[in-house]
């Protein structure tokens, strides 16, 4: 009996790696068919994205930076449309662009037309889009100094100048909040380099889930006002705004495959504790 239980904990520590796989994928699909939902708490650092959009005086508006493309759009997209619920819920004007690369501009402008028509919002009073412009640093640079002449004209061709929210915005005073929503590396640098280090305008992020470690530092100082981690930090600004969507819809599946994988990760590290325990037992 002592050489089977011996046997046990070995076998556990030694499972085939397609078992793992294939349970992953039971487990997936059960959630895909059979959904079963957990509560969604929206986090600090997400509740700090919709808290800086509420902040936003009325005078100014929020810039949406929307650097994704369809490589990442399970996470940005969902992200990107609840931001732009909260823009709309909270009364504040916005306007999408882009620096890199120059798809995103327009899935995010597909998102903002669609929920612009749920609150019967106009083109050009309550919403804009800038367009993809190139020139990373150097944009930023002019950006600051004279929007208008910066971004000239916008996604459509027509000048900034004609849209009615852009009266009276000169510069990046007229800024109230910068989001920067990418899967893409260094970008968020860009803007804290070069505004919100420079000129104090606040800033938030949205990023795929792999990479929201990395910006934990900038959250501690205070350079960002809140982060949206992946399609978890999505799924929560959709609780925040009560519009559960997309990303609401992933979080079944995403947190029954994580419950399994800690399962296994608890299973394994038993079988290595136990195992050893065994073989220390064992008389020389």
């Amino acid at each position: 009996m002592a050489g089977s239980h011996a046997t046990f904990w070995q076998r556990i520590q030694q499972i085939p790696r397609y078992y793992i796989y294939l349970l992953l994928a039971a487990v997936v699909t059960w959630q895909i068919l059979f959904p079963i939902a957990l509560p969604i708490l929206p986090s600090r650092v997400t509740q700090g994205v919709y808290d800086a959009i509420a902040a936003v005086p009325d005078d100014q508006l929020i810039i949406i930076s929307t650097d994704w493309d369809a490589s990442t759009q399970a996470e940005t997209g969902p992200q990107t449309e609840a931001i732009i619920h909260a823009c709309f819920q909270n009364g504040k004007r916005f306007a999408v662009m882009n620096l890199q690369p120059p798809m995103g501009v327009k899935l995010a402008n597909d998102i903002a037309q669609r929920v612009a028509a749920e609150y019967g919002a106009e083109y050009g009073v309550d919403w804009c889009n800038w367009g993809y412009k190139y020139g990373f640093d150097n944009v930023l640079i002019a950006l600051a100094k004279n929007i208008p002449k910066t971004i000239g004209d916008d996604f459509h061709g027509n000048p900034v100048t004609d849209l009615p929210m852009m009266e009276g915005v000169e510069n990046i005073e007229s800024v109230g909040l910068v989001i920067e929503i990418t899967g893409l590396a260094n970008v968020t640098e860009l803007w804290i380099g070069l505004i919100q280090g420079v000129y104090g305008t606040p800033l938030a992020g949205a990023y795929t889930a792999v990479m929201v470690p990395s910006y934990y530092p900038f959250l501690d100082s205070g350079q960002l006002r809140g982060v949206l981690n992946g399609a978890k930090g999505a799924a929560e600004m959709e609780v925040l705004v009560k519009r559960p969507d997309r990303a609401s819809a992933i979080m079944p599946v995403q947190s029954w495959a994580h419950m399994l994988i800690i399962a296994l990760i608890i299973i394994g590290n038993l079988g290595y504790i136990f195992g050893r325990r065994r073989t220390t037992e064992r008389p020389s």
